[in-house]
């Protein structure tokens, strides 16, 4: 992969981030829409005397439909905005719970320290903080949303079996996550995402309270039966997982194939930063042979590492042809092989 600059990665970052900030929105609002098109087409809103008379079943009442749609938007863009501002801001503390990191100084590790701050110093990079893990296995990431919490996070095993070149050949891919803004772009397809994921999951318990609870009765206003309003609001919750479903699909593929090609300018970036790429090469095999962290379960957290625990275990398998392609549609991370290929003829 040809490697462009490192303002021109930035830029383009910041684009992605403005294109996923304002699609995300346009998506939820747009579930929004077909539920509300949905309660109208089973005749949801006609009993509250909105439905012009005649037959109300199977059809569209746009003014009806509108009418909801503008009441419910204020509603679904605050709570998307709160959501997505307390994952945004809290997303860094969360990271370093779940992977038990601990901040390092420079007087407790002299030689990272002075590794890290290097590299800074030459790239013109904001030094950041940096974590360590207890992990006796192999790997390392970057994380943050802006300077004061950019953070690399090494384990002890990868930072005790790396010498000196192949640390900062890895320290300097993780950099360039950093300096191209990659972790923040992440963060932001993480959380989206996620609420895809949330609105899913909320509308599968729903319908199993729905389901096991159906047997009892209720009644609404014009005396139609509670069977009757069973049944249609469970036409609205399949409907809801349906849509969440078809949304958290394109946005997990999409985020997945962006992580992808970040991983792949970081390699050339790090290779450029320290001016070893067969020293990365040489990190990537020994951390394929054994990448650490995989004791966190959290596949949201392991696509930032420089190599996925569990994606490296599918590799592993020697899958060829077009079954290797599609297993790597599904993956955050490009083949190591791979990898270490472009490194070797960079």
């Amino acid at each position: 992969m040809k490697y462009v600059g490192i303002q021109t990665q930035i830029w383009r970052n910041n684009r992605n981030t403005v294109i996923l900030l304002c699609m995300f929105p346009v998506i939820l609002l747009g579930m929004v829409l077909l539920a509300i098109m949905t309660l109208d087409f089973i005749g949801w809103f006609c009993w509250d005397g909105l439905c012009p008379p005649g037959p109300q079943a199977a059809t569209f009442h746009w003014d009806v439909i509108w009418y909801y749609f503008k009441d419910a938007m204020p509603f679904t863009l605050s709570m998307t905005g709160l959501w997505f501002i307390i994952a945004y801001c809290t997303n860094t503390s969360i990271i370093r719970h779940i992977t038990h990191a601990k901040p390092v100084e420079r007087k407790d590790n002299l030689r990272v320290y002075n590794i890290v701050e290097n590299l800074c110093i030459a790239g013109g990079i904001e030094m950041p903080q940096i974590n360590i893990v207890e992990d006796n296995q192999l790997n390392a990431f970057a994380s943050g949303i802006d300077i004061p919490s950019f953070t690399i996070t090494l384990t002890t095993g990868l930072i005790d079996k790396l010498n000196d070149a192949e640390l900062a050949a890895v320290i300097g891919h993780e950099l360039t996550h950093i300096k191209n803004r990659d972790t923040r772009l992440m963060v932001v397809c993480i959380v989206f995402v996620g609420i895809f994921a949330a609105i899913q999951s909320m509308s599968f318990r729903m319908l199993g309270a729905l389901i096991r609870g159906s047997g009892r009765s209720s009644r609404r206003k014009n005396g139609k039966g509670g069977g009757a309003i069973v049944l249609e609001i469970m036409i609205l919750l399949i409907a809801l997982i349906i849509w969440s479903s078809v949304g958290y699909f394109f946005s997990f593929m999409t985020r997945l194939a962006i992580s992808r090609k970040r991983e792949y300018v970081a390699d050339a970036g790090g290779a450029e930063l320290c001016g070893d790429p067969l020293a990365l090469a040489s990190a990537l095999k020994k951390i394929s042979d054994n990448p650490g962290l995989d004791n966190v379960r959290r596949s949201d957290v392991a696509q930032l590492y420089i190599i996925h625990p569990d994606e490296e275990f599918d590799n592993d398998m020697k899958l060829k042809g077009w079954v290797a392609k599609a297993n790597t549609m599904f993956c955050t991370h490009p083949d190591t092989p791979e990898r270490i290929k472009l490194l070797e003829q960079f």
